[in-house]
Parts: C-alpha cells; structure tokens; sequence
C-alpha cells in the first residue's frame, strides 16, 4: 500500500510506501523535507513543510509520479482518439490526418472539452508483453490538454479521479490497442477485450495490476 501526499513547499505529489509512515524524507523536485503522516492521520492531507530530517536517508522511499516504460498511455476525448505515448519519443497528438510529435504542433491542443487518460499496465510474461489492466482518470478544466506539451508526465498528475468509458471511447481504445500492439497482446486477460466490446459502463477499471 502506499500513502498518496503533497510536498507544501513545492506542490509536488508523490507516492510513499505505507511503512514509512511518521517518517520524514526530502521530496525529491525540491528537496524539502516533508513528513509522512502517521497511520491515526489522514493520508490525503498535505505534508508539513521545514519538518526536521531526521530520516538521514534522504529522499528514498518516496517516488514522483512517473511513466512507467512498459505501459500504455492514451487519451480519448468523447469523439476520438487524442492523443497517446510511444515509448522513448513521448507524446504524439491526433491530428485529423494521422498522429505528430505534440511538441512540434502544440497549437493544435485541444482547449476545452472532458478527456479520459486511459493507463494500461502490461507485464513481461515467458511469451511476450500482456497488457494485464486498463484504468481510467478523468482530465477536466480548460487548457488540461497543455499538460501534454509542457511534459511527459504532468498529465499523471491532472488524471485525478476515477471515471468510465462511453461506448465510443470503448471502440477507440480497442482501435489503438489493434493498430499498435500484435494480436495475442490480451490474451491474458481476456475481461479487457469483453469489457472494450460489451455494454459495462459501470467500470473504472478492468483487470490486473502489478500482478
């Protein structure tokens, strides 16, 4: 399990593990020391700043959001695909007459509108990568889209709260995963392809992951 908390000095949020709860680390944007609240607390209240160090570990333990090199990363407005990550070249944005580097047409963002940042976890497996879970987060707020430009992995931190698919985003993202990835690619978990053709608009999530 691990304790979601917000570093005070730098608004950078960050992931801790449960067991080190009531210790002090350094948030590793700024250096900070932040405290991990303690287990009778809530975890969801922001870290004290100036809290002493007396960890001396510095900032180990605690990990900023990030992308995971293996998994899959795509966004989904309500009537197409907008954008997804390629591995090593970061973001490319649908731009009506196929997919560009988003840095090279960054005025062609979306401003406005509701997205789903979809993240599906895929393993090494004895016969090849599985995707094994789908999640999604809802993306909201004018300009959330600039997040894509400005980094790789700001977006992360946008995607706060659960969400579903519509049916439409359900038929776009069964469209990336065909033109993207080989045929045996859901094999291993094949609730993703009954999910991404059937009816359930009720999930936020589909699958396993880390397992």
């Amino acid at each position: 399990m691990t304790i979601r908390v917000v570093c005070a000095a730098c608004g950078s949020k960050l992931d801790a593990k449960d067991e080190l709860r009531g210790q002090t680390r350094k948030c590793p944007k700024c250096g900070n020391p932040v405290l991990i609240e303690p287990a009778n607390q809530n975890e969801s209240s922001m870290i004290r700043p100036n809290a002493p160090d007396t960890s001396g570990e510095g900032e180990l333990g605690i990990q900023q959001l990030r992308i995971q090199p293996n998994n899959l990363y795509v966004v989904l407005g309500s009537d197409k695909e907008i954008a997804y990550y390629k591995q090593n070249e970061g973001w490319f944005l649908n731009v009506g007459s196929g997919y560009q580097a988003i840095k090279r047409v960054p005025d062609q963002v979306p401003d406005v509108g509701n997205y789903v940042l979809v993240e599906g976890y895929v393993a090494n497996t004895d016969n090849g990568r599985r995707l094994k879970g789908l999640r999604f987060r809802a993306l909201t707020g004018r300009g959330v889209l600039n997040a894509l430009v400005r980094s790789e992995t700001e977006i992360l931190e946008k995607a706060k709260f659960p969400t579903t698919l519509s049916q439409a985003q359900k038929r776009f993202m069964l469209d990336h995963i065909r033109k993207h990835y080989f045929f045996e690619f859901t094999e291993d978990a094949p609730e993703i392809t009954e999910y991404l053709t059937g009816f359930d608009a009720h999930l936020t999530e589909v699958g396993s992951f880390g397992k």
